[in-house]
């Protein structure tokens, strides 16, 4: 395999945040010296946390005193996700030093298209539509940490602008798993994967994945991605068994308060 020169690995971890920025749209963003807050109901890391890949600011303690102010004034904690990425390269460092802590390491995954379909299932009992429906809704809800956390991810895929698709799997007639695929600048990006607990380890959401793939072909894009904690062994390995390949780390550094 061709080795990836180091500075086209960092040109795809930017792509990949970006794209990550565009199929996660938050309520409100705030661009601060390049950085983007972004601001939601402060359940989902994603959606309430500044992505850090961009910086133009020569001040870089006022820019955090900023984005502090601003994150408090919305009733949220301040919160800045970090990746091989982020700009500046000490910021890590830097927000240790005023009390941050580090949280939630998360492996962002890629793969093909093609390797996906050789590895999974067909898709069938798949409802696939370009919005929730009452199935879709119930097991995201039911899969979430909490009733809120459900609700802001829903409220978060309603905003959702670009193509995407809302896929349901089900067990005889009833629904079991769902997952969506949002395509953003020729990559799909796989999030709300969800799995109903009297219905896991039985391929389930190995069909969600299959249906989003065959959709992601339909659209012309061959590349797929994902985000998983590092901690969720289990998902890791439904992942990995369907094709996907770690291609960065990232984590956030919130405010110890």
């Amino acid at each position: 395999m061709r080795e990836i020169p180091q500075e086209g690995v960092k040109n795809r971890i930017a792509e990949l945040e970006a794209a990550g920025i565009d199929a996660w749209p938050a309520r409100e963003t705030v661009e601060i010296d390049g950085w983007i807050a972004r601001l939601t109901d402060g359940q989902t890391h994603r959606g309430n946390s500044v992505a850090t890949h961009r910086y133009r600011g020569k001040d870089l303690a006022g820019a955090i005193t900023r984005v502090e102010a601003l994150y408090r004034a919305h009733h949220l904690k301040p919160m800045f996700q970090i990746s091989p990425v982020s700009k500046p390269v000490d910021l890590e460092r830097d927000l240790r030093a005023r009390g941050y802590a580090t949280i939630t390491p998360t492996l962002t995954c890629v793969a093909s298209a093609i390797v996906m379909r050789a590895s999974l299932p067909e898709p069938r009992e798949i409802h696939a539509s370009g919005q929730a429906d009452d199935d879709f809704i119930a097991i995201l809800v039911a899969g979430s940490r909490s009733e809120a956390d459900g609700h802001e991810r829903l409220d978060i895929l309603e905003r959702i602008e670009l193509p995407h698709i809302c896929v349901t799997a089900y067990d005889k007639g009833t629904p079991v798993a769902c997952g969506t695929g949002t395509l953003t600048n020729g990559w799909v990006g796989i999030n709300l994967m969800r799995t109903d607990v009297d219905y896991r380890r039985n391929g389930h959401a190995q069909r969600v994945l299959s249906a989003i793939v065959r959709w992601t072909e339909g659209k012309g894009v061959a590349r797929l991605y994902l985000n998983v904690e590092e901690g969720n062994h289990g998902a890791r390995a439904l992942y990995a068994k369907s094709g996907f390949e770690i291609a960065y780390e990232y984590r956030y550094s919130v405010k110890v308060e």
